[in-house]
This record gives structure tokens, sequence and C-alpha cells, in this order.
């Protein structure tokens, strides 16, 4: 006869060890000043384009539009290509005492490097259109986004 109760396995319940990522609302805040600082450079870059674009024929200046999208994808991908991928940390996120690095590397702090750093942009892209993002951080033991679990990335308070 047994009493009704139950225990989980070891093997299903959260694990030990190192310690998981930043919590969330601090991460969040870390993106908002790096959205600002990305927005504030995208729009300065697109003033002096645009100031190009007046002096060039009316033929290019059609192309004005898709130069200027151009443009800030380029600014974009480069600016957490090289914060993630060289630096370890962007701008927001040292302003808020956070790094991203492996879970293999916790120790050192290395950063990512930039194949890693550019498969996180594309998930945190493709995790941001339906709010998968945070649901695998919500859900997650380690609060790591998909965008962490595709690049085997978490953000961590930086030493």
């Amino acid at each position: 006869m047994t009493t009704g109760t139950y225990e989980l396995s070891p093997a299903i319940t959260a694990p030990s060890g190192p310690p998981a990522s930043a919590e969330l609302g601090i991460r969040l805040l870390a993106t908002a000043i790096d959205a600002v600082v990305i927005g504030t450079t995208v729009t300065i870059a697109a003033i002096a384009a645009h100031l190009v674009f007046t002096i060039l024929p009316r033929g290019v200046q059609a192309t004005e539009p898709l130069g200027l999208l151009i443009l800030a994808g380029v600014v974009v991908v480069g600016y957490f290509v090289y914060f993630w991928g060289i630096e370890g940390t962007t701008p927001g996120k040292k302003m808020m005492g956070l790094c991203v690095t492996r879970p293999g590397t916790l120790d050192s702090q290395s950063p990512i490097g930039v194949g890693r750093a550019t498969l996180r942009l594309i998930g945190m892209t493709a995790g941001g259109l339906f709010l998968a993002d945070l649901i695998f951080a919500f859900l997650h033991h380690d609060r790591r986004a998909l965008h962490d679990l595709m690049a085997d990335s978490i953000v961590v308070a930086r030493r």
C-alpha cells in the first residue's frame, strides 16, 4: 500500500551547479538601452546618407529607401555581432553589469565569437516574432532565452 506521495526523479528536477542567467528584468533594461543606442546610431547614419542621396542624380535618389533599409540592417547586425562576439557585452549590458558568454566559460567569461553571435541574433529575431524568446526565458531553469539555447550562450553578471 502506498501513501499517495510521489517524489520527482533527480533527472527531472532543476539541476544544481553554475549560477543561472542574470535576472530577466535587468536583461530587458539592458536591451532597452541597446535599442536607444542603435536607434540613435541608425538615425544619425540615415541623416548623413540622406544628405548624400540629395546630391546624387534622380535615378539614384529613387533607391534611397532601399539604401536606408540596408544601412539600418548593417548597423543592427554589426552592432550585436561585434559586441556579443568580440567584446562579450553590449553597451547596455555593460551599463547593467552583464556579459554574454558560454556556459562552459563562466569563470573566464570569454566572448562567444562571431559565429555564435550571428546565430544568437538570428534566434533573437526569429524568437521575438512570436514572443517565443520570452516564453523560453520564463520556462527554462537557467532563464536562458531561445537565442541563448540556439547559440549555447548565457547572460551573467560580469566579474
